[in-house]
Formats: structure tokens, C-alpha cells, sequence
């Protein structure tokens, strides 16, 4: 009852399904990573603010950025 199918078709066929099933890997990933690289934009914009305020009160950077933790915890 199969079709009779060349090995050539069933290879061209596995080297087209091999190609698709890897786009939808990379957009299965890009999905999944989608809410992670959102949350390390805002983290990276917040860290420019607090750089920016930071110089504001003109507080070096230099004694904050091995650990900024520190920087909160000495303000309070």
C-alpha cells in the first residue's frame, strides 16, 4: 500500500524536514529566551540610571562596580 518513493526523494525529503525541524528549533529558543532577554535589557537600562544618579552625587563608579550590593547596603 506505500508509494513507492526513490531513495533520492527520501533523501532530498529528510534533508528538507532536517532544515525545517532546525528553524523550528531556533524559534522554539528565541520563544523560550524571548522573556529572558527582556528582563537583561531592563536590568542593563536600570544599571545605566543608577550609573547616571551615581554620578549625579558624584560617587566613582570605580568603588562600586566589583560589587554594587555594597554600594546599596553603605547608602542605607
Amino acid at each position: 500500500m506505500e508509494s513507492e518513493i526513490g531513495l533520492e526523494d527520501m533523501a532530498k525529503q529528510i534533508n528538507e524536514l532536517d532544515a525545517q525541524l532546525a528553524d523550528m528549533k531556533k524559534a522554539y529558543r528565541e520563544r523560550k529566551m524571548a522573556g529572558l532577554k527582556s528582563a537583561m535589557e531592563a536590568r542593563k537600562s536600570a544599571d545605566e540610571a543608577v550609573r547616571e544618579e551615581l554620578k549625579a552625587l558624584g560617587v566613582t563608579t570605580s568603588s562600586w562596580t566589583s560589587d554594587p550590593f555594597k554600594l546599596y547596603t553603605k547608602w542605607y
